[in-house]
């Protein structure tokens, strides 16, 4: 982040853009593939036209679909303005440990309401990247308890040990993490939120997200015992040394968790575990992306909005559709909806 391209974007030009400035960009990420002209998202149509302002209708007879250039993406039904959503990206790509949304809400000089749910849709958005992720080469894996603390009591006498299964609150998660560790190339995050560091998980998320071909390194919990046969893999002893005596170690991943502790207890101070996985997701983007520069963090963070479909989970957050956010908890394999 100390490198030139670590600034290769001033800010000035994206807090002094106009509204029709931030309303262009939009266009040209969304219709890219058509240069910049826009089109029917519902059959295709290339020949729309203009029925109000910013508002087209598709011209073919069986459709004649009504859309904008962000019906069907990530800020569909939006109220905010183009330039607010740019700026707040901003904020976000440029916070190393993630933006909290009150912070943000006095930024835009909008509710926190609105902040909240921006902020998620753009999490969530990012999130979806890991369905196509394959980590090849030397990887690295290993679990992070989150949250769950529970309040001590006054007096001694009455404590209990919270690292027991039976005294914790049911809270607690593990974010299982694996991270690439190549020399000379860039490494690559995928984090699944699960109830504890198991065997069946880790076994199926390497087997999904890992190329056989590649080396694993996982240290002496008895959860990754399962992978023996999988793939190749190394283990590294933590409780005789931090690294082995050729040099193996789990230092990559757990530079990732260090983020992970930061932004946990000094910016958002907790996450509720219900969308834990959506903040490990753009930790994890920030993480992979800190190299790229922020002309490239700022285009593809773009590029994800305006390409990734309506959250059915966050539209109509705030009118009664929370009650219908499925479990972000990844149960023995299976990725959450």
């Amino acid at each position: 982040m100390l490198r030139p391209d670590g600034r290769d974007l001033d800010p000035e030009k994206v807090w002094s853009l106009s509204e029709d400035a931030a309303y262009n960009l939009f266009i040209d990420f969304r219709w890219a593939d058509n240069g910049g002209k826009p089109y029917c998202p519902r059959c295709g149509c290339l020949e729309p036209y203009s029925v109000r302002r910013r508002r087209f209708r598709c011209s073919e007879p069986e459709c004649r679909a009504e859309f904008s250039v962000t019906s069907g993406t990530v800020f569909a039904n939006r109220k905010l303005s183009f330039k607010k959503i740019i700026m707040a990206i901003w904020e976000e790509i440029t916070a190393a440990k993630g933006m909290a949304a009150l912070h943000l809400s006095r930024k835009l000089n909008v509710q926190y309401k609105t902040a909240y749910i921006l902020l998620q849709k753009l999490r969530e958005a990012v999130g979806l990247r890991r369905c196509a992720v394959k980590l090849q080469g030397l990887v690295q894996i290993d679990g992070k308890y989150v949250g769950g603390v529970l309040r001590k009591a006054n007096k001694k006498e009455e404590r209990k040990d919270g690292r027991k299964k039976e005294n914790q609150n049911g809270k607690r998660m593990c974010v299982l993490a694996l991270r690439e560790a190549n020399k000379h190339a860039p490494n690559r995050t995928l984090t699944r939120v699960i109830m504890d560091e198991n065997g069946k998980d880790a076994w199926a998320a390497v087997a999904m997200h890992v190329d056989p071909k590649a080396l694993l390194i996982a240290d002496e919990h008895k959860a990754y015992d399962d992978l023996i046969g999988l793939v190749s893999m190394h283990r590294v002893n933590h409780s005789l040394q931090y690294q082995e005596d050729d040099g193996t170690n789990s230092n990559v991943i757990e530079s990732f968790f260090s983020r992970v502790e930061k932004a946990y207890q000094g910016v958002n101070h907790r996450f509720s575990t219900k969308y834990l996985d959506w903040y490990m997701a753009m930790l994890s983007w920030k993480e992979d992306t800190r190299y790229m520069g922020l002309r490239w963090q700022f285009a593809d963070v773009l590029r994800t909005i305006t390409s990734r479909p309506t959250s059915r989970n966050l539209c109509g957050y705030w009118q009664g559709a929370a009650q219908n956010i499925s479990d972000q908890v990844w149960l023995h394999g299976e990725p959450p909806d």
